[in-house]
C-alpha cells in the first residue's frame, strides 16, 4: 500500500480489479489484516460486506449511514485485526460486534442531535436480523444470552443496565431522571453491570459442565 493512501481505498482497488485470495477462513484473513495486508481487508470485505451491510440496515434503518457504518467498521476491523484471538470468538462474530457498537454509537448521535429517541430503535439494538450461517448462529446466541441474562436482572438492575449501554443521556441525566444523587447513580449502575457480568459468566461455566 503507498504511503498516504487509505487501506479501503486499496482494498477497493483490488475489488474492482479482481483481486481475490483463496483464503477463505476468517481468522486467517485476520492475522493477515494485522500485517496489514490490502488483499486480505478486500477479501474480507467480500465475504461478508454484504451481510454486515445487512445488519446495519436492520439497526439503523438508513442507507447511506448504513454504508458509512459499514466503512467505519471495516476501517476499524483494519486497526484492531491484530487485538483478534480466534480462541474467543469467530472471525464475523467479531467484525459484527464492532459493527453492533459502530450503530449504537450512531443510534445515541442521532438521539442528541433531534432529542427522539424511537422505541425501535431501543429494540434494534439487542435484535439480530434472521439470517444464516454458522457465525451468525453464533452472533444470536451470543445476544439471546446477553437478554437472557437480562430478564434476570431485577426492574432497577434492568434499568441501569439499559441506560448505561443504550441511552444516550449523561450519568447526571440519569441521576436526575431517577431522582438520586448522582453518585448514587454511578454505584447503581456500577453494581448492575457488575450483577450482568456474574450472569454471563455463571452461564458461560454452567455451559462448561
Amino acid at each position: 500500500m503507498r504511503e498516504g493512501e487509505s487501506p479501503m481505498g486499496e482494498a477497493a482497488k483490488k475489488m474492482d480489479a479482481g483481486g481475490r485470495t483463496d483464503v477463505r477462513d476468517g481468522s486467517r484473513l485476520l492475522a493477515r489484516i494485522a500485517r496489514r495486508d490490502p488483499e486480505a481487508l478486500a477479501e474480507l470485505y467480500r465475504m461478508w460486506g454484504d451481510r454486515l451491510y445487512s445488519m446495519a440496515l436492520h439497526w439503523i434503518r438508513d442507507e447511506g449511514a448504513a454504508k458509512e457504518v459499514l466503512q467505519d467498521c471495516f476501517l476499524r476491523v483494519w486497526k484492531k485485526a491484530g487485538d483478534f484471538d480466534p480462541e474467543k470468538s469467530r472471525g464475523f462474530t467479531w467484525c459484527a460486534m464492532i459493527l453492533r457498537g459502530l450503530c449504537l454509537d450512531h443510534l445515541r448521535s442521532r438521539r442528541r442531535r433531534s432529542g427522539v429517541w424511537h422505541d425501535w430503535e431501543a429494540g434494534a439494538a439487542l435484535e439480530v436480523p434472521s439470517r444464516g450461517g454458522v457465525e451468525d448462529l453464533v452472533f444470536r446466541e451470543t445476544v439471546t444470552r446477553v437478554r437472557s441474562a437480562l430478564a434476570r436482572l431485577d426492574d432497577a438492575e434492568s434499568e441501569s443496565v439499559r441506560a448505561a449501554l443504550f441511552d444516550p443521556g449523561s450519568m447526571r441525566d440519569h441521576a436526575r431522571r431517577w431522582g438520586i444523587p448522582l453518585g448514587t447513580a454511578k454505584i447503581r449502575i456500577h453494581r448492575a453491570m457488575l450483577k450482568l457480568r456474574e450472569l454471563l459468566q455463571k452461564g458461560d461455566d454452567d455451559e462448561s459442565k
